[in-house]
């Protein structure tokens, strides 16, 4: 695409303080950057002021690297074979130059956008399951990444860049995906990073005390207005019934909606939710009553909150248009990476993988695990390097309290002494909590817990999640607890068979 092309395209309001537009005319554009480090020739660099750092500050180093067209909120002192185009906010305008460059492809899409503090993940995944399930080809966007298809692409945050995203829509939309279900988080909505893209359904799932801090949001009030954004950039709204703000979200809505969740009036609501079991899985049955007509559902992850997940993910599917006795068969298979994931490890006991790693998540999952009374729940879990220091007594006293042994590891030290941090969550043990040992090194952790399974066990993996990684001064190291896992248990098989086999020979 040519530069003249975007500006046509994207509709910024926009003047030229440098250079001619007239030689840029006839030249393509390979991308557009707002990273300097991935500047080069016939790209267009986006100068947005940051948090720490400031991109007309690298204007110079990026002219030097081979760019010479630069989109900024004031005149760059670059050499006359530079083309400068100021805008009055450049973040702002990034979104609209995105989607312009590559084509507009949200048009192309059915866009989910799901906001709220817990289940974006959760829900999102669960109605892409289903819907590819259900042969409606759907990607998401989010905390475990960019997936459509068989790609998986890490994301920095779970809503990125508006850039990453109309990139991502772009190849959603090139293999043939008819929908995405994204998570739009409240900085996105702040940050201008999904300005410009009309949702076709909007999601609210919940709001909690959450994201206050000097670097987000400065008070609650400003959080649940930065979410409720969302609902005058959509074309049809999900409402959860059961908030204490979703009269707020209704009142903000500027779309028809519907509401879903446990009360009375929601129009898509789940009731008798009970509690299932078998030696190597926990999930849920509920019936689900829509217009008019109740069907019994089943769900393969355990909590009443995801009862109430799955009731938002099947209102999706039946707005996108998928047959009805289509969508609780294709939920009832579902499963959502890193998110009380069941991992077939075992015959007799239960072997879970979960992001929990502060306080209120590892609470909800340790309670949750209780009420399908196991005969023991072993937690393997750590904390975070550099930050966050005050989950270490919380995590400490959350599973000293609820857990029946805990091994404490690393979980992404970054800088910090594993060794450390380890010592310290140990150091908030009393004598009236469950038993606990500390083996810094994650894989020897996970090793350890699994040597120690018995019948009826529940082990619950905690804080990696869907990461492939630790992060360790600076690096990313890979690391798959999925797969150390899956290794163990075809090794334990293999050993298993062996012994079968000797005594059968003797």
């Amino acid at each position: 695409m040519t530069i003249s092309a975007l500006l046509t395209e994207s509709g910024i309001t926009c003047s030229v303080s440098h250079g001619d537009l007239g030689p840029w005319d006839s030249i393509s554009l390979t991308a557009l950057v707002y990273d300097s480090r991935r500047a080069a020739a016939d790209t267009a660099f986006v100068c947005m002021p940051g948090a720490r750092l400031d991109g007309h500050d690298f204007a110079q180093a990026v002219y030097d690297a081979g760019c010479r067209i630069f989109f900024a909120e004031r005149p760059l002192p670059l050499h006359d074979d530079a083309l400068v185009i100021v805008c009055p906010d450049t973040r702002a305008a990034l979104p609209y130059l995105s989607d312009a460059f590559f084509g507009h492809p949200q048009r192309e899409l059915c866009i989910i956008g799901i906001t709220g503090t817990k289940g974006k993940t959760t829900v999102a995944n669960l109605i892409a399951s289903a819907a590819n399930d259900a042969a409606l080809p759907c990607g998401t966007i989010g905390t475990i990444g960019i997936t459509f298809g068989d790609t998986l692409l890490p994301t920095v945050n779970s809503t990125p860049e508006s850039y990453e995203i109309h990139r991502a829509f772009r190849m959603m939309a090139d293999a043939g995906m008819k929908a995405v279900a994204m998570e739009v988080s409240s900085l996105a909505l702040v940050r201008n990073r999904v300005d410009g893209i009309r949702f076709d359904i909007g999601v609210f799932t919940n709001l909690t005390e959450d994201h206050v801090s000097p670097i987000e949001h400065p008070d609650f009030e400003d959080y649940k207005n930065a979410k409720l954004r969302l609902f005058s950039m959509c074309d049809f709204a999900l409402i959860s019934a059961d908030d204490p703000i979703t009269s707020d979200v209704i009142a903000a809505c500027r779309a028809p909606y519907q509401t879903y969740g446990f009360s009375d009036h929601a129009d898509f609501r789940a009731e008798n939710i009970t509690p299932w079991k078998s030696d190597t899985a926990l999930g849920l049955t509920f019936d689900l009553f829509c217009s008019g007509k109740t069907q019994t559902a089943s769900l393969r992850l355990p909590g009443e909150c995801n009862a109430h997940n799955a009731v938002c993910a099947a209102a999706v599917l039946m707005r996108l248009g998928i047959a009805e006795d289509l969508i609780l068969p294709a939920l009832a298979k579902a499963t959502v990476p890193g998110r009380l994931e069941m991992v077939d490890a075992f015959d007799d006991c239960t072997v879970i993988i979960d992001y929990a790693h502060n306080e209120m998540s590892m609470r909800s999952l340790l309670e949750t695990v209780r009420m399908y009374k196991p005969r023991r729940i072993l937690c393997v879990y750590g904390s975070i390097g550099d930050r966050a220091q005050h989950r270490r007594r919380e995590l400490a006293e959350v599973t000293g309290d609820l857990a029946d042994y805990a091994i404490i590891t690393t979980d992404n030290p970054g800088y910090e002494d594993p060794e450390a941090i380890v010592g310290e969550i140990a150091s908030y043990y009393t004598d009236d909590m469950c038993p606990h040992t500390v083996i810094a090194d994650r894989e020897r952790a996970v090793l350890h817990a699994l040597s120690m399974a018995r019948p009826g066990d529940v082990l619950l993996f905690c804080g990696k999640g869907h990461e492939t990684y630790q992060l360790v001064r600076g690096l990313h190291v890979p690391f798959s607890e999925k797969a150390i896992i899956l290794q163990y248990a075809e090794e334990h098989r293999r050993r298993v068979g062996v012994l079968e086999t000797e005594k059968v020979t003797v």
